[in-house]
């Protein structure tokens, strides 16, 4: 969602209406939402409200309320829309941020298997077992 209210922004600042937008947009949209948006521009062709097929995005994108909430709200009353899209942009982005801040704080976790179970095993064999073998042939050497 974030790129596609980048896209958004963007040809709303380049004076598209929000409908123009939208269409815009669909042609560009991210892989999750390349379908949602195909049939909100195949809905817009056929003739109906800009309001009404977004409301339908809204239902299939859970995530898409805010941003479906806010262009209904501009179609309907004419409001100014690129400030607003530029606060929902802000919002998804460090939205996104912070789910890649938790996903590295779970890496060390995901990473301890691997060290205790490939790694300690190699450093044990070159650091133990040459000391073991050297005192076992020491105290051979000792019996004879």
């Amino acid at each position: 969602m974030p790129e596609l209210l980048e896209l958004l922004v963007a040809l709303v600042r380049a004076g598209s209406t929000p409908a123009q937008a939208v269409k815009r947009a669909a042609a560009r949209a991210p892989d999750a939402l390349a379908e949602p948006m195909r049939l909100i521009v195949a809905r817009l062709d056929r003739g109906q409200r800009f309001a009404d097929t977004l409301v339908e995005l809204a239902t299939v994108v859970p995530s898409a309320r805010p941003a479906v909430d806010l262009l209904t709200t501009a179609e309907r009353y004419g409001l100014p829309l690129a400030p607003v899209l530029d606060r929902l942009a802000d919002e998804a982005r460090a939205q996104r941020r912070r789910l890649g801040e938790a996903r590295a704080r779970e890496l060390p976790v995901r990473l301890a298997f691997p060290l205790v179970c490939c790694t300690l095993p190699s450093l044990a064999v070159l650091t133990v077992v040459p000391v073991v073998a050297a005192s076992v042939g020491s105290l051979r050497g000792l019996g004879a």
